[in-house]
């Protein structure tokens, strides 16, 4: 008894070890920053003056700025158009790669395996849009179509935003990995009993997926709606601001105009919105499968 209870102890500090330095990791970069952040928020912030406490002065430039809720519903748009578009597409082609012969799906595996520079791939997706020499409308005019406006069009614009992300969404890997991990003895058991494809995907594979689903959706959410690199380099926000993004106005407030206290109300509007989203992917949608 004595030795188990040392054992115990012994493998407990090892853990505790093991996690300490994320720990320290996530203090220093992760909490402290968010600290500050309260802080800041009710300040005139210098970078090297001193601050001057000026309470809700900076919430309530924010609150009165145009802009303010120009970005928020753009993003939020960003946000659905990108879940709509792309969310579906690797789950339903990891499916059917799945139904591929084993060789297919380890080339298909090493694919989704090799790194793509996203910064690359939005400069070369802005020249396929470019009007006067972009691949897309020389596919139009070759065609005998007319040719579009693409990143220049309000009404396009936040559409050929979210294209990119149709043919570079690598969360693909995650689902066909857990595709694999669920027992062939179930599939089995419904060929057996004259289970269709279409059957064994919604009464099996679905199932056995949810968890990943769930998982997955909130971190695609959260991940669109910081997103910055695209428009940031394929539109700069426009045109007439159709394309600006909430962290992509932050940065422009932080670095652009130095103001600092009302980008970070901002960002701390940005950050309550995910904390629900967070808790209500918690609270609502458990990820075991025998709740």
């Amino acid at each position: 008894m004595r030795t188990t209870k040392k054992r115990l102890s012994y493998i407990h500090r090892i853990a505790w070890l093991s996690i300490l330095p994320q720990f320290i990791w996530q203090c220093v970069f992760g909490w402290f920053p968010l600290l500050v952040a309260f802080f800041v928020a009710f300040q005139k912030f210098h970078v090297i003056k001193p601050c001057t406490f000026v309470g809700w002065e900076n919430f309530r430039q924010a609150l009165n700025d145009p802009l303010f809720y120009i970005t928020f519903r753009n993003t939020f748009y960003y946000t659905f158009l990108s879940i709509g578009l792309t969310f579906l597409i690797p789950i339903i082609v990891a499916i059917l790669i799945f139904e591929m012969r084993k060789g297919i799906i380890r080339v298909m595996m090493l694919l989704w395996f090799i790194p793509i520079s996203a910064m690359a791939s939005n400069v070369l997706w802005k020249w396929w849009y470019d009007p006067n020499m972009g691949l897309f409308n020389g596919i139009l005019t070759a065609l005998g179509f007319p040719t579009l406006r693409w990143l220049n069009d309000r009404s396009l614009a936040m559409i050929c935003l979210v294209l990119p992300g149709v043919i570079f969404f690598a969360p693909g890997l995650i689902y066909l990995a857990s595709i694999q991990s669920i027992p062939q003895e179930l599939y089995e058991a419904a060929d057996l009993e004259g289970a269709s494809f279409w059957g064994k995907i919604w009464h099996i594979t679905l199932p056995r997926l949810r968890p990943i689903i769930a998982m997955m959706l909130l971190l695609s959410i959260i991940g669109n709606m910081q997103v910055f690199d695209r428009p940031f380099v394929m539109t700069g926000g426009g045109p007439g601001h159709v394309t600006l993004s909430v962290v992509m106005e932050i940065y422009l407030l932080s670095f652009g105009d130095l103001r600092f206290g009302k980008a970070t109300v901002l960002a701390l509007f940005l950050f309550s919105i995910l904390m629900v989203l967070i808790y209500l992917q918690r609270r609502y949608f458990k990820e075991n499968l025998d709740q």
